[in-house]
């Protein structure tokens, strides 16, 4: 096992995932057909923002039902199935943690969409992938765990068709100095390797990207909610973030929140496209 995937597996496997998400449910009384994007969210987008982001991200680029998507870092395969349920398109995540794929993939049969999406186990700085497989790549708060941006970059747009949009979420280094720890994706420093977002900006567009969407997240979120959705009726649902992210992640998540505030970090929402 690579030093990185242990140190990875240490932040983010968690036991019997799957098992343990279908038994809430069933224990709830819902079953398969009706485990929504709503009803699965909280345990299954597990980046800032939740399904709301996934839905707002989304409506910046169009996705058609003869596309295939590839989603870098995805977790237990939450915006992968929202992506297939709302556009009819195919994704194949891809992610470094077993237990996270095992999960993903035992929900994606359950709801019976295992013919559109697809899950691999594997590391986003080698994707495993033909040149120029993909029509759109997502990447949802996962590069605050890349150290080596650049190959990354470049690895995404390999795998994509000219023209291929990239989809970014990134939480960067702020001028306010270093957040506190622990983070939502990073118990120290040691895992955890932010850029400022003009940096992430320039190794993008060397690696051969144009940004077409840039939108300071930070910055928006601290004016105001236009662009968002509106806010609708809580789903009644068993499931939280803890099921997947453990017990200790609401105090990583205020030290995320307090260290935004303090403008220690930064989160830009993108939309790149691959030239």
């Amino acid at each position: 096992m690579s030093a990185i995937k242990t140190v990875h597996d240490a932040e983010y496997a968690t036991a019997n995932l799957g098992e343990r998400i279908v038994a809430a449910l069933k224990d709830a009384g819902i079953p398969p057909e009706k485990w929504t994007p709503e009803i699965l969210g909280p345990a299954d987008q597990i980046h800032g923002g939740g399904l709301q982001q996934t839905q707002v991200h989304a409506a910046l680029v169009s996705i058609t039902s003869d596309m295939h998507l590839l989603d870098i870092g995805c977790g237990i395969g939450g915006p992968a199935r929202y992506f297939a349920t709302e556009f009819g398109c195919r994704v194949t995540g891809i992610d470094l943690t077993d237990e996270y794929i095992d999960a993903a993939s035992l929900l994606t049969q359950k709801i019976g969409l295992s013919d559109r999406v697809a899950f691999d186990c594997g590391d986003a700085t080698a994707l495993p992938y033909d040149d120029a497989s993909f029509d759109m790549a997502w990447a949802l708060n996962v590069t605050m765990n890349i150290e080596d941006r650049a190959g990354f970059y470049a690895g995404v747009h390999r795998v994509l068709k000219p023209g291929g949009r990239f989809c970014i979420s990134e939480i960067g280094q702020g001028p306010g100095g270093e957040p506190y720890y622990p983070l939502t994706w990073a118990a120290d420093p040691a895992y955890s390797f932010l850029l400022p977002p003009e940096d992430m900006r320039t190794l993008l567009e060397s690696s051969g990207f144009r940004v077409v969407e840039w939108i300071d997240e930070t910055a928006r979120r601290k004016a105001s909610t236009d662009g968002r959705p509106a806010e609708t009726a809580p789903v009644e649902t068993p499931l939280t973030i803890e099921i997947t992210r453990g017990a200790d992640y609401p105090d990583r998540r205020k030290n995320s929140g307090r260290s935004a505030k303090e403008g220690r970090l930064t989160n830009v929402m993108l939309v790149a496209e691959r030239i």
